[in-house]
């Protein structure tokens, strides 16, 4: 029963669409954690509806260390944005 605990799986983030799901997949991926997108083309069924967005799912062994690299990533791409006057 222990090593089933390792293996448990845990929801990280919601993104706000499948393409942001997908960069913050491949920055985690990158950091050598593995996770999971979940949800990333219900809206192609369903259409757009509020309250379903993909989601993030890692390893529970592995959230401290995604969350800290999901925030370092998130601060990262807070400054490449441009800020609308032209620079």
């Amino acid at each position: 029963m222990a090593e089933e605990m390792g293996d448990e799986i845990v929801r990280l983030a919601h993104a706000l669409n499948p393409a942001e799901a997908h960069i913050w997949e491949q920055a985690l991926r990158d950091a050598g954690i593995r996770c999971k997108v979940v949800g990333d083309y219900l809206d192609a069924g369903l259409g757009d509806i509020s309250g379903i967005r993909p989601e993030i799912w890692v390893h529970r062994d592995d959230l401290e260390r995604a969350q800290k690299t999901l925030e370092q990533h998130r601060r990262d791409n807070e400054s490449e944005e441009p800020t609308g006057d032209g620079s």
